[in-house]
């Protein structure tokens, strides 16, 4: 399996995607950074490297699913993977090589983010405002999260035969779990009452007064009951909610829901895998 490991984080090097996914990073992320410094908006402050570290995570996000899918799917189309167990490579290996490889990618890209905010944030943002303990939070949980994706995406790229499906589909899956992640942090940040000095006077009588204290309305776009437990588990499942809404805590569910959940992505996909036919 070291064979298989070797040669495919040498064609990792060798083929164009991986670099084009940097230039896009910088792009998106670097270039922003550096415009905030060059045309800075009157009376605004300079933003604070931990949003672009987010950000650019999130289109790591997409990414990581189109490298993927095109490794994974030309590995298919010109008959790769097929030609490798005519030989004698078991589905196994197969399966734990090319996660492994493509696992490699992705912390490249995550690494990047790191080191590119991390650099241009220190020199013309003057640095990380967050606490120490919240960076290795956000560390902890952005590392658990591209793990859990990686094998999301890999179990896509391995089991689609066809490129072209493959990369839709993990397109669309990394499409649905940024939009989900967006969705839950927005909602469960909604705070229940909103105080009554807060609102216009002409719509005061458009909200409900709190029970408990008077100068307290209820917020009618606060979501609550079951509604809000289903919210809360998909919260806790979707590895960007996680990303977007990270503090100075952590608890055992942030690191034991991805860990598992990766298990599970794996355990599927190589079973689902092994028995494929790749014909």
């Amino acid at each position: 399996m070291n064979k298989l490991i070797r040669a495919g984080i040498k064609r990792t090097f060798r083929i164009k995607t991986l670099y084009i996914c940097l230039a896009v990073l910088f792009f998106i992320d670097g270039l922003d950074i550096i415009k905030e410094v060059l045309f800075p908006e009157p009376g605004r402050d300079l933003p604070s490297p931990e949003g672009y570290v987010v950000s650019g995570f999130l289109v790591v996000v997409l990414l990581a699913a189109v490298f993927i899918s095109s490794f994974l799917g030309s590995e298919h189309q010109y008959g790769t993977l097929r030609n490798k167990i005519a030989v004698g490579h078991e589905r196994l290996k197969l399966y734990i090589s090319s996660f492994i490889v493509c696992y490699t990618a992705v912390m490249i890209m995550y690494v990047f983010v790191w080191l590119m905010v991390g650099i241009l944030g220190t020199l013309l943002l003057g640095g990380f405002r967050s606490s120490a303990k919240q960076m290795l939070v956000l560390i902890l949980i952005s590392f658990l999260a591209f793990t859990m994706l990686t094998a999301l995406y890999v179990l896509i790229g391995m089991c689609i035969h066809s490129k072209s499906m493959s990369s839709v589909a993990a397109v669309i899956a990394a499409f649905m779990i940024m939009l989900t992640g967006v969705m839950t942090v927005q909602i469960l940040s909604m705070p229940q009452y909103i105080p009554a000095d807060e609102i216009p006077a002409q719509r005061l009588l458009e909200y409900e007064p709190s029970e408990d204290d008077p100068s307290l309305m209820k917020n009618p776009d606060y979501v609550g009951g079951s509604k809000r437990k289903l919210i809360e588990t998909i919260h806790m499942l979707c590895p960007v909610s996680k990303i977007l809404g990270y503090s100075d805590t952590i608890d055992a569910g942030d690191v034991l829901v991805p860990v598992a959940e990766t298990v599970v992505l794996m355990a599927a996909g190589m079973v689902i895998f092994t028995k494929r036919d790749l014909k």
